[in-house]
């Protein structure tokens, strides 16, 4: 079952990912604006070519002997997609904290790190040292910063929107993005977070059993993007009725 889910919710958010990621450069490329570029990048690199790249070399294994330099060539991708992501979020909420500018400056040189590390373990097959420890935990915990933060910051967002309401004022559409978008970057940091629990019980490749959980998220994670950028008529009628 797992599998078979698998089958259907990795092709549907490399996808709507690459989809969504082009749209919004290209929308990016009018606007001269970060948010849209920062998220168009995101969506291209992580969801469109990092997942498509790691899924290739490391589940189906049709990159021969080039899996190291597809692995690498993921993890580089993901990485990037995930500090542009966290770029996006600090500047779009936290714009004057000198707190979150430090902290993407510091998530930025360890996802570098996890990408230097990456080299080291998929190219040059390392399999101790500092390199293979990076290799091995910085992605994964990077991505669960930087996916955990973009996840917490709308959520937040949403709360307040939600209370604004209550006053009279608000949109209660762009409230509902901002909820389906940290559903769905929440769900992308639960599956950095099982990958972690895994590395911790000694799987460096996600268990069988794990399978349909994390399929499960990354569905859930293509479905939220959807609707949070190019939600369907009738979803946006719902809320356009509301008073």
């Amino acid at each position: 079952m797992g599998e078979l889910l698998g089958t259907i919710a990795f092709p549907l958010f490399v996808g709507v990912s690459a989809f969504l990621g082009i749209r919004l450069l290209v929308l990016a490329s009018h606007t001269r604006r970060l948010p849209e570029l920062a998220i168009g990048v995101n969506f291209v690199l992580a969801g469109g070519i990092g997942y498509s790249l790691l899924i290739a070399a490391e589940s189906l294994r049709v990159l021969g002997a080039y899996a190291g330099l597809g692995s690498f060539a993921g993890v580089s991708a993901i990485s990037i997609g995930a500090f542009v992501l966290a770029l996006f979020s600090q500047r779009v909420f936290r714009p004057e904290s000198a707190l979150a500018r430090g902290s993407l400056w510091a998530l930025g040189l360890w996802l570098a790190l996890g990408i230097a590390g990456s080299w080291s373990l998929h190219v040059r097959g390392a399999t101790e040292g500092a390199g293979a420890w990076l290799g091995h935990w910085a992605p994964n915990v990077g991505m669960l910063v930087a996916y955990g933060w973009s996840s917490l910051e709308p959520s937040h967002y949403a709360v307040l929107m939600r209370r604004r309401a209550r006053l009279g004022f608000g949109d209660p559409l762009v409230e509902n993005r901002m909820v389906l978008w940290g559903v769905g970057t929440g769900a992308i940091a639960a599956v950095a977070l099982l990958h972690l629990v895994a590395q911790l019980l000694g799987h460096y490749e996600l268990p069988a059993e794990l399978l349909g959980l994390v399929s499960s998220l990354v569905l859930v994670t293509a479905l939220t993007e959807w609707l949070a950028f190019l939600p369907p008529r009738a979803y946006r009628a719902r809320f356009a009725a509301q008073p």
